[in-house]
């Protein structure tokens, strides 16, 4: 088949969840069918990285757009978008110059199918009137917002979400229905859509694992040594981190005196850089082009994230490696483990502090469960696995399939 796959983004460097996503789905997509690439960049940098996902694509080819932030570009948007029933997040991908270049790929090339990379680009479905269109969901996008404006401590900010949310949501139950066929990365999430869409067609492909990337490395490891990974720029890794240190690590640390931490990320938060100028035992490391070795080092993974939505990669990594995880509720979310089993996962400050105590308290506990995470991740997790079902996926629901409902 030939495709025109749709991002918001030019997946390269993969260091963040939706990065690793976008480009393996890419790169399996690529195995059998020819793929033309539109996405968007937010800077200049965006388009040194073309060369790295070319060799999977017909064509590339990227679009600006405001990047996000406190800028006046972006500011502009923002303000426009409050007298528009859309989204922010879905106008200000939609841009003159990459729809003429669509209405363009068309006119030369006779796709089979879209692939649409996450919800944000779904104003781009009215463009695709006689051809099957796929959605991705990485989250649940109005849902993610919701959490957020939950834990936003800035007022006019938590209004502006609660707008967007409403917005958001409202979105979501127009362009999902729309769609041939969304694809959500786990069944806590078709769940939560097919309810507030009254249906719709959708199939569950979870995130996946580069298991012969990420895997067991018999390195020796730090006694009592925990390990945060992500970048800090987001609200909800920002968010998981200052918890961490301000409703965990207190307790930790007087049951363990001997503990250290370990945060593995660009732009730590003012809390984390303040903590670690004063308390030793607190690591900033700064983002690293390899994360293995300080993973594999590590006796315990810690995932504190309160808000989000979708399947953390960071945690299915960290499984990979066979690491005993600690995660709240929303960072194990779609991950079909077994509690205390493959992961612990803890939904208050005090059954965090107690779960990291009580695997510290036990090697042998803590090794099994590490070994237990990797089972998992090899059964349902690894990118062969998911790549064969998404392939299954775009055959029988591509182009004859269309033409059967249509």
């Amino acid at each position: 088949m030939t495709i025109l796959f749709l991002s918001p983004e030019i997946p390269y460097p993969p260091q963040s969840g939706h990065h690793l996503r976008t480009l393996n789905v890419l790169k399996i997509l690529a195995r059998k069918h020819r793929i033309h690439f539109v996405g968007f960049a937010q800077n200049r940098k965006d388009y040194h990285y073309i060369p790295q996902i070319r060799p999977y694509c017909e064509s590339v080819a990227l679009f600006p757009i405001a990047p996000k932030g406190y800028r006046p570009a972006f500011l502009r948007v923002a303000l426009k978008n409050l007298f528009s029933r859309q989204p922010l997040v879905a106008q200000r991908y939609l841009t003159p110059e990459a729809r003429r270049w669509i209405e363009r790929l068309q006119n030369r090339h006779s796709f089979d199918l879209v692939h649409i990379d996450m919800l944000a680009l779904g104003l781009y479905r009215a463009l695709f009137a006689h051809l099957p269109v796929f959605l991705t969901n990485h989250n649940v996008e109005s849902l993610r917002l919701y959490r957020w404006s939950r834990i936003e401590q800035q007022l006019v900010l938590r209004l502006y979400l609660r707008y967007q949310y409403r917005k958001l949501r409202r979105f979501e139950q127009e362009i999902c229905p729309a769609m041939d066929r969304c694809i959500v990365v786990s069944e806590t999430d078709r769940e939560h859509l097919q309810a507030l869409c009254g249906g719709g067609r959708f199939s569950v492909v979870p995130n996946g694992v580069d298991t012969a990337y990420f895997k067991p490395v018999p390195i020796p490891q730090r006694p009592g040594h925990l390990i945060w990974v992500g970048g800090m720029g987001s609200p909800y890794n920002a968010d998981a981190v200052d918890y961490f240190l301000a409703a965990i690590w207190p307790e930790i640390s007087r049951r363990h005196p001997e503990v250290t931490a370990e945060f593995v990320g660009e732009s730590p938060t003012p809390a984390l850089q303040r903590l670690a100028g004063t308390d030793p035992r607190i690591q900033l490391t700064g983002f690293v082009d390899d994360i293995r070795p300080l993973v594999s080092a590590a006796t315990l993974f810690i995932a504190p994230l309160r808000s989000g939505s979708g399947t953390k990669v960071k945690v299915l990594n960290a499984m990979a490696q066979a690491k005993a995880v600690v995660a709240t509720p929303v960072a194990a979310e779609g991950i079909e483990g077994v509690d205390g089993e493959h992961l612990t996962i803890a939904a208050t400050p005090q059954a965090f502090a107690a779960a990291v105590s009580a695997l510290l308290a036990d090697t042998g506990r803590t090794l099994r469960m590490g070994a237990a995470a990797r089972a998992l991740i090899d059964a349902k997790y690894s990118w062969e696995v998911i790549g064969r079902t998404m392939d299954q996926l775009y055959t029988l629901s591509g182009p004859s399939a269309h033409q059967r409902t249509h």
